[in-house]
C-alpha cells in the first residue's frame, strides 16, 4: 500500500503503455521482409487512417510523405524498431504505404578498380 501522500507515478519513467500494447502483443511483422535501411513511403498525402486506432498510424502516414527508413522512423516515434515494424506492415497491408528494400547483395568492387581510381585521385 502506497502512504498517504507519496505519488506511485514517477515522471521520469516514460509511458504507461507499454510499447508492445500498440501492436496488441504482436512481434513479428507479419509476410513483409522489412529491415532498418528498407524505404518507406505514403501512397496517398491524404490517406485516412481513423479506422486504425492507434495515432502512431497516422503520424507514420504523415511523416512518410517523403521517403524514410525503418529506423529514421523508429527514431522519430521513439519506439523500438520491432513495433515499428508491426505497424508499417499494417499499414503495407492497408495500401496506405510502400516500401523498398535494398538490394539483397550487392557486388564488392574489385580492388584492382578502386586501386586505380586512388592512384588517379592521387595524380590530381
Amino acid at each position: 500500500m502506497i502512504p498517504r501522500g507519496e505519488s506511485w507515478f514517477d515522471e521520469d519513467a516514460g509511458p504507461l503503455v507499454r510499447p508492445y500494447a500498440l501492436t496488441r502483443g504482436r512481434t513479428r511483422s507479419g509476410r513483409h521482409d522489412l529491415n532498418m535501411i528498407t524505404l518507406v513511403v505514403t501512397v496517398r498525402p491524404d490517406a485516412d487512417a481513423a479506422f486504425l486506432v492507434e495515432p502512431e498510424y497516422s503520424e507514420i502516414l504523415l511523416m512518410c510523405q517523403t521517403p524514410l527508413s525503418v529506423a529514421e522512423i523508429s527514431a522519430k516515434l521513439n519506439l523500438p524498431m520491432a513495433v515499428v515494424k508491426v505497424l508499417l506492415s499494417d499499414l503495407i497491408e492497408h495500401n496506405l504505404v510502400v516500401f523498398r528494400s535494398p538490394p539483397v547483395r550487392t557486388p564488392t568492387p574489385d580492388r584492382k578498380l578502386l586501386q586505380a581510381v586512388l592512384d588517379g585521385i592521387r595524380r590530381l
